[in-house]
């Protein structure tokens, strides 16, 4: 099933058009700014270097010039037509006025963001036989000067910041099983993180590491444990390696600590009767290290999901006033209706 976007969209997204590496446009002769894990951490003001903004997740701009006494006052500036017509749910990430959008039908488009003239697009060709539930894609991560996206047939793309330029591809998993990446993948210290879609389809949810530079797996860490695994014993028989529990929202990071946060999607299949137990660790958040992917601590919000409460949202890593103390706390809003605020340090 398809979905015509509605018509008040600035940014217009569409059906897959061949593959064009690069239509490119000079504008000016600034250098590329690379973005460092120091960048990552301490953005400046004006830019928006990951999916919500900063590692902790508040998607908060510090930007003052919009207020609200003048903003009635706000006209076009301009506007951007992709030449697609479908659902789009992409954040526009910028690094020092250039823009990085996706849409449906693994397309990246570079624009200058002061003019929304496009400086390169990217297009990577669907597969063969390839079905998925939708092909909303959400965003790209920036890393160095390369650009990374999880696209539809479940593959990690990078490319080359100013050019536009494929660098390498690896699979994150085989799209004949039914995963399919609609994240934005998270970039820290190295590595690109990235999960994918298909709990609907029986996949077995998992995140992993690739290094950066050379597209390498460094880890990889199943949402859904096996027999012989802590959690296991929540599982019957072989139900775990179609379990779900799929990662489709992108996570955050705490880099004191070196740990990173991501939530799971509800366990499969959707009839519950047909695995009982609390199926660890869907409707989770998970907290791993980033280094080795090994789990340091959980919290499930609905054991044994019969609702479809996917709690794949990342936490927001704040400071909470407990008692008359500050608080490392991890606080997420709840598909079930609930506020949690987990204490970091448990």
């Amino acid at each position: 099933m398809r979905f015509q976007a509605a018509s008040c969209l600035t940014l217009w997204l569409c059906l897959p058009a061949p593959h064009v590496a690069a239509q490119r446009v000079q504008v000016g002769s600034t250098p590329y700014p690379t973005v460092t894990d120091e960048r990552l951490q301490h953005p400046d003001a004006g830019d928006w270097l990951m999916y919500r903004r900063t590692y902790d997740g508040s998607g908060f701009s510090p930007l003052r010039q919009i207020t609200a006494s003048n903003i009635g006052k706000l006209s076009l500036a301009w506007s951007f037509n992709t030449d697609l017509v479908e659902a789009h749910e992409t954040t526009p990430i910028v690094n020092h006025g250039r823009m990085f959008i996706t849409t449906p039908g693994n397309n990246v488009i570079a624009l200058d963001a002061k003019t929304g003239t496009q400086l390169w697009r990217y297009v990577k060709q669907y597969p063969e036989g390839l079905f998925q539930l939708h092909p909303t894609n959400r965003g790209v991560a920036l890393y160095g000067d390369r650009v990374y996206m999880a696209t539809t047939d479940c593959e990690l793309v990078a490319l080359d910041a100013p050019t536009g330029k494929e660098a390498w591809t690896v699979p994150i998993d085989d799209y004949k099983t039914g995963c399919y990446a609609t994240l934005a993948p998270l970039a820290a210290r190295g590595k690109i993180l990235v999960g994918y879609s298909g709990g609907e389809f029986g996949v077995r949810g998992s995140l992993s590491a690739f290094d950066a530079e050379t597209g390498k797996r460094i880890w990889r860490t199943y949402t859904v444990p096996a027999p012989d695994e802590p959690g296991g014993a929540t599982w019957r028989g072989d139900s775990y390696k179609r379990g779900g529990g799929s990662i489709w929202i992108t996570g955050v990071f705490d880099p004191e600590s070196n740990i990173t946060y991501w939530g799971t999607g509800n366990p499969a299949p959707w009839v519950a009767d047909d695995r009982p137990g609390d199926n660890l660790y869907t409707n989770s958040t998970l907290a791993l290290d980033l280094d080795t992917g090994t789990l340091k601590g959980y919290h499930q919000y609905t054991p044994h999901d019969s609702w479809d409460w996917d709690e794949v949202s990342g936490p927001l890593l704040i400071d909470t006033e407990i008692d008359g103390k500050l608080v490392k706390t991890a606080t997420h809003a709840g598909r079930n209706g609930y506020l949690w605020i987990l204490d970091r340090n448990q």
